[in-house]
């Protein structure tokens, strides 16, 4: 997939979601159905000029040509876009899953793990989030996506042992997970300043 029809099914994507549309609602809007505006956001179909003029409009975009010279400073934009547009919605995650902490945390105090999950979606915020990083912590939010839209059905899980393992299992995989982002990129971080540090500085050596 050459990086042009990347950063096209990346807007489109991108926009889909800033718009609450599912792939299904969209393609209704447009007339196609829901595989292939799968297809489409996954870059393995050619999309045509019709389909993406009626795509555009469906989602609030415009389609220009350009002068080829201005291609570079309009991708960085678009793509700076793109960023802002996750970590927002990244950041909604997060305070999303908080606030499902915080309930299980007041309805069943027993289960003690949600603290730790607490004090990790904190600390994840302080990262630098770049594309790897929201991603990242997409994929450790996973554990716990479910338990959020079944939170009523927590009460009958506590009350079986084998419930309340798999419930703190799948917190504890998310706050795991959360603290390897973070500790990842303080690393890095930290790898990255000692190469800059000079291997010679005036005065190691005096006397």
């Amino acid at each position: 997939m050459s990086t042009t029809i990347e950063d096209i099914a990346a807007s489109i994507k991108a926009a889909r979601i800033a718009k609450g549309f599912t792939q299904k609602q969209l393609g209704e809007r447009v007339g196609l159905p829901q595989s292939h505006i799968s297809k489409i956001e996954g870059g393995s179909v050619d999309l045509q000029i019709s389909s993406l003029v009626e795509i555009a409009r469906a989602l609030d975009l415009e389609l220009k040509l350009v002068p080829r010279r201005t291609v570079p400073a309009i991708e960085g934009v678009v793509r700076s876009q793109r960023e802002r547009s996750e970590a927002s919605r990244v950041l909604a995650t997060i305070a999303e899953t908080n606030r499902f902490a915080e309930r299980v945390r007041e309805s069943y105090p027993s289960v003690t793990e949600v603290t730790e999950l607490q004090s990790a979606l904190k600390d994840i915020q302080a990262v630098n989030f770049t594309p790897e990083t929201l991603k990242a912590i997409e994929q450790a939010l996973q554990p716990v996506a479910h338990l959020k839209k079944h939170l009523q059905d927590l009460g009958w899980a506590l009350e079986q042992q084998e419930g309340r393992k798999k419930l703190t299992q799948q917190i504890a995989a998310s706050t795991r997970a959360l603290q390897h982002v973070r500790n990842s990129q303080v690393q890095a971080i930290g790898q990255d300043s000692a190469s800059r540090r000079p291997a010679y500085r005036l005065g190691d050596d005096a006397t």
